[in-house]
């Protein structure tokens, strides 16, 4: 049960940003309007058919992710799947490399349940017994689930290799560490912790890659990235502020001095981005790293939850 329970809100979570966005483009069109005049689109027609294009994927794909575990499923991971690719592209943030290497995390998250949804067709019982061609059609997508399923624990990791790249530079160098580590002061003592924690990241990003405890190595970087998201994007906090903000970490307007709902609106964003990555992780959670992986290639592990059910 506990199982089931993880899996339903995983795919909550990692829906949660294409909702969030459908929203905004429902309730604020005529931003959206504006936003994509700044993103460089000059046709006044595109500047409205964007927006609803973003509606009517991101609304469509969430909806069949979640009221469906068959082929509406699939077709809702396409989708999304495709949208990501979209994404920044249509925003002009292709040049930010934290927003498409977060996009990328999602992605992975969506093909980690794209492949357990073409897995459990393969388990379904075919009709009129197994012919020598079903049996054939069944193996074939049980290989491509699995290659799939790859795939997406490569890109389920991407963020965190933008932060042990980035981030933890920030980080170390706003430490308090002694004669000569002050904050902002490139010492050899923030140099030590910028590289033991850069170190840290890449090798749990490497056990994901591989599938050694990755079931363990996600829950920890979702536990992690979860309270990261409440520290660093308090949205709520923003919505009973009356001062400007200076806009920064969003191509085309850093250095832009915004209003409190506006800058509650851009953490909220990535609020909601950062829980997709913890759904796109717990789904690693609930469904392992497959058998091209370490852990499981002599078969998949069980949870107790699931030889109850079963």
């Amino acid at each position: 049960h506990v199982h089931r329970r993880l899996q339903v809100v995983a795919k909550l979570l990692i829906v949660a940003t294409f909702v969030e966005d459908a929203l905004r483009m429902l309730f604020k069109f005529d931003q959206q309007q504006q936003s994509m005049e700044i993103a460089g689109w000059t046709s006044p027609a595109l500047h409205t058919l964007l927006p609803l294009l973003s509606l009517a994927v991101q609304s469509c794909g969430a909806l069949l992710v979640l009221a469906s575990s068959g082929v509406g499923g699939e077709v809702g991971c396409y989708l999304l799947l495709g949208w990501c690719v979209w994404h920044p592209f249509m925003y002009g943030q292709a040049g930010n490399r934290e927003f498409v290497l977060e996009t990328a995390t999602i992605s992975g998250g969506l093909l980690i349940l794209l492949s357990h949804l073409l897995l459990l067709r393969t388990k379904a019982p075919l009709l009129g017994g197994v012919s020598a061609a079903a049996a054939q059609e069944q193996k074939d997508r049980t290989a491509t689930a699995h290659r799939i399923q790859a795939v997406g624990r490569v890109l389920v990791v991407s963020f965190f290799l933008y932060v042990a790249a980035t981030k933890t530079h920030a980080w170390s160098v706003s430490l308090s560490l002694g004669p000569g580590d002050g904050p902002g002061v490139w010492g050899w003592g923030t140099r030590t912790v910028e590289l033991l924690l850069s170190l840290l990241i890449l090798y749990l990003c490497w056990l994901v890659v591989i599938g050694m405890k990755s079931r363990g190595v996600a829950l920890l970087l979702a536990v992690t990235m979860f309270l990261a998201a409440v520290w660093m994007h308090p949205w709520c906090l923003f919505l009973f502020s009356s001062r400007t903000y200076t806009m920064q970490g969003v191509v085309g307007m850093e250095g832009f001095e915004v209003d409190a709902f506006t800058m509650a609106d851009h953490h909220r964003y990535f609020f909601f981005q950062s829980m997709s990555t913890v759904g796109a992780l717990l789904l690693l959670v609930v469904h392992g790293p497959g058998p091209l992986s370490a852990d499981e290639q002599d078969g998949p592990l069980e949870f107790a939850s699931e030889k109850t059910v079963a």
